[in-house]
C-alpha cells in the first residue's frame, strides 16, 4: 500500500518566499555586476582618451618648444582640447592644479576658475592610474567622469624638457615635480539607458526563474530527504577519510584478493614507496616477509597484538616499527579484507636512549660525589710516604724508580678523581658576551706549540660578522681544548686541524675537523659515554665532560667520522646576542 505525501501549504509559501528573495538577490547582484562592467568599459574609454591626449600634448609641445614663441604651446593645447572634446560623447576636458583651479579647458572662458573644491580633490586622490566617478555639475546634469594625474612629459631622468621661460600655465602643466590632474566628463545618458534596459532584462529573467523555481519547489521537497541522506553519507565518508589519512600511524588495507585498496602517507614513507606504486598492488609482493608473516599467523588462528620489527631503509639503515594486523569483517560478519597498522618507533627509541643516558650520568655523578673525598685524603698520605721513602734511595736505584712510578700513579688516580668531580659538579656557568673569534683564537693559541711539534697545521675559518655569544668563556675553552687534544692524538704522523665557525639559522656551529685515523661506526655512538675510551691512558671522561658543558649552554654536540679519513665534531649553540661581531 502506497503512502501519500502531505505537503503543508505553509511549506509551499515559505519556499516561494525564499525563492523570491533569492531571485531578487541575484537580480541585484547581476545589476551591480553589469553596472560595474559598464563603468569599467567607460573608464577604459576615458583612459584611452587621456593617453591619446597626453601623447598629442607631449608630441605637440616637443615640436613647438622654442620654435613658435612663448604661447604656442598653450594654443596647441587649447586646440587639442577642443578637438578631443568635440566628439559626440565627450562633454568636457579639464586640466586642474592641486588646488582645483582650471589650467586648461575645452571652453577657454573657464580657465582660471575653480573646477573642484580642494577637499573633494584630496578625497579623490588622483594617481597615475585612471579612476572614475559620477559627478554632478551646477546645472544639475550628471556626467561619467574619468580622472588621473596628467603626464604629458616622461618620468625618466633626461627625458623632461621644460622651457622655464614659457608662461605660468605651461610650466604648471609640464612640471614633472607637481603633476596637475586631468578630468574627462562623458555623457551619462547612454550609461543610464543601458542600466535601465539591463534592469528590465533582469526583472524579466527573475520572473522566469521564479516561475520555474516555484514549479520545482514540490519536486525539490520530495528529493530533500534523499539529498540529505546522500550528503550525510558523503560527509561521513569524507570525515572518516580525513581522520584516517592524518593519523600519526601508517595504515594499509587489502581486499580478499590481497590487493591494496587503501594506504596513507605514513605507510608509504615507512615502506619507502608512494601512492601510485601501492594502489592495487598485490600486498604479498609489496610487504617484506617479516610483516606478511603476521597475516599468516592470524589466518592460522594465532592472535597477534603487536610485533616490533625493523624496516630496512636506504644506506643500510633501518627503522624500528611496531606492526599490528587484523581481519576486517562486514556487517554480516563475513571476511572482506585485512589491515596492517604501522607505528614508527624512532622518536620513542631516541627518547629512551636519552633517558638512559641521563640516568647513567646521574649515577656516575652520585658515585663521583660519594667517593671523591673518601679517596683523596688517603691518596695525599700515600704520596707523602712514597715521596719520603723514595728520597732514602739513590736517584738511579731501582727502589727510587719504583717510588717515582708509585707517585705518578697516585697523581693519575688524583687526576681521575678531579675529572669525576668536574663531571659531577652542578652547572655553575659565568655567562657573559664573548666574541666567537676570541674564543677560537685563544683556544688555538694554547695548543699551537704542541701541534707544531708533531707536524700538525691548525687553520681557523671564522665567518665574518658573527653575533656575540652569551656563554662561559672558560668552560667553552675547556671543550675546544679537549677536542683539539683528541684530534692531535689521532694524527700521529701529522695532518691538518680545521676549526670552522659559522651561522646556521638561529645557531652558531663550531666544527673541529681532523685528518686522523677516524672512529669506527661501532665506537662512534659511545664516544660521549662516561668512561668510554680507546686510549691506553685515557679516563674516558673528557668528551663526556665536554658534552655536559655544551648541554648546560642549551646546545648539543655531535660527531661524524670515517675510518682512516678523519673526524668532525660539531658544537651547536643558540645565538642570543644581537650585536655584530666586528671580525
Amino acid at each position: 500500500m502506497k503512502h501519500k505525501i502531505h505537503i503543508s501549504p505553509w511549506m509551499i509559501i515559505g519556499a516561494s518566499l525564499l525563492l523570491i528573495t533569492i531571485v531578487g538577490f541575484l537580480g541585484v547582484v547581476n545589476y551591480n555586476r553589469d553596472k560595474e562592467q559598464m563603468g569599467t568599459l567607460l573608464k577604459e574609454k576615458g583612459a584611452a582618451l587621456i593617453r591619446s591626449f597626453e601623447a598629442g600634448t607631449r608630441t605637440g609641445m616637443k615640436g613647438m618648444m622654442g620654435k613658435m614663441g612663448v604661447f604656442a604651446n598653450e594654443i596647441h593645447l587649447q586646440v587639442l582640447l577642443k578637438e578631443t572634446a568635440g566628439q559626440s560623447d565627450i562633454s568636457y576636458i579639464s586640466i586642474v592644479d592641486s588646488s582645483g583651479i582650471i589650467l586648461a579647458h575645452n571652453k577657454s572662458s573657464l580657465i582660471g576658475e575653480n573646477f573642484i573644491d580642494m577637499d573633494i580633490l584630496e578625497t579623490l586622490s588622483p594617481s597615475h592610474l585612471p579612476q572614475w566617478r559620477i559627478a554632478g555639475q551646477e546645472n544639475g546634469v550628471k556626467y561619467f567622469e574619468v580622472y588621473k594625474t596628467f603626464l604629458p612629459v616622461f618620468d625618466h631622468p633626461g627625458h623632461d624638457h621644460i622651457d622655464w621661460e614659457s608662461s605660468v600655465t605651461t610650466r604648471k602643466i609640464m612640471d614633472p615635480t607637481n603633476r596637475p590632474y586631468i578630468f574627462i566628463g562623458m555623457d551619462i545618458a547612454p550609461f543610464e539607458i543601458a542600466m535601465r534596459e539591463d534592469l528590465k532584462h533582469n526583472i524579466v529573467m527573475a520572473a522566469i526563474i521564479f516561475s520555474l523555481g516555484l514549479a520545482g519547489v514540490i519536486s525539490l521537497f520530495w528529493a530533500q530527504n534523499y539529498t540529505r541522506s546522500r550528503k550525510l553519507l558523503q560527509d561521513t565518508r569524507k570525515f572518516a577519510s580525513e581522520v584516517v589519512s592524518h593519523l600519526p600511524v601508517g595504515i594499509l588495507v587489502m581486499d580478499i584478493r590481497y590487493r591494496v585498496i587503501y594506504s596513507n602517507a605514513v605507510a608509504w614513507n615507512l615502506l619507502g614507496t608512494n601512492e601510485l606504486a601501492v594502489q592495487g598492488v598485490d600486498a604479498k609482493e609489496l610487504l617484506p616477509n617479516n610483516i606478511w608473516s603476521l597475516h599468516d599467523r592470524i589466518k592460522a588462528g594465532q592472535p597477534v597484538a603487536e610485533k616490533e620489527i625493523r624496516l630496512l631503509r636506504e644506506k643500510s639503515s633501518s627503522t624500528p616499527v611496531a606492526v599490528s594486523a587484523t581481519n576486517i569483517h562486514g556487517e554480516d560478519g563475513n571476511y572482506i579484507g585485512f589491515m596492517f597498522v604501522f607505528k614508527d618507533l624512532t622518536e620513542i627509541r631516541v627518547l629512551e636512549n636519552r633517558t638512559q643516558r641521563i640516568e647513567q650520568l646521574a649515577t656516575v655523578g652520585n658515585l663521583a660525589a660519594g667517593i671523591a673525598h673518601e679517596i683523596r685524603n688517603p691518596l695525599s698520605s700515600i704520596k707523602g710516604y712514597v715521596t719520603y721513602f723514595g728520597s732514602l734511595f739513590e736517584d738511579s736505584s731501582e727502589n727510587r724508580k719504583a717510588a717515582d712510578l708509585m707517585a705518578e700513579e697516585v697523581d693519575r688516580v688524583n687526576r681521575v678523581i678531579s675529572e669525576l668531580l668536574e663531571f659531577a659538579r652542578p652547572p655553575d656557568l659565568k655567562l657573559k658576551e664573548i666574541k666567537v673569534s676570541d674564543l677560537i683564537v685563544h683556544s688555538i693559541r694554547i695548543v699551537s706549540h704542541e701541534a707544531e711539534t708533531v707536524g700538525i697545521q691548525i687553520t681557523p675559518m671564522i665567518a665574518p660578522g658573527l653575533p656575540y655569544l652569551m656563554a662561559d668563556l672558560d668552560r667553552l675553552t675547556q671543550v675546544l681544548l679537549n677536542l683539539y687534544i683528541n684530534a692531535i692524538q689521532a694524527m700521529t704522523k701529522g695532518g691538518k686541524l680545521i676549526v670552522r665557525a659559522d651561522l646556521q639559522g638561529p645557531n652558531l656551529v663550531i666544527d673541529v675537523s681532523d685528518t686522523g685515523t677516524g672512529i669506527s661506526l661501532k665506537n662512534l655512538k659511545h664516544i660521549f659515554d662516561p668512561y668510554f675510551t680507546t686510549k691506553n691512558s685515557g679516563t674516558g671522561l673528557g668528551l663526556a665532560i665536554a658534552h655536559k658543558i655544551v648541554e648546560n649552554h642549551n646546545g648539543f654536540i655531535q660527531a661524524r667520522s670515517t675510518e682512516n679519513s678523519g673526524t668532525t665534531i660539531s658544537i651547536v649553540l643558540p645565538i642570543i646576542g644581537e650585536k655584530e661581531n666586528p671580525i
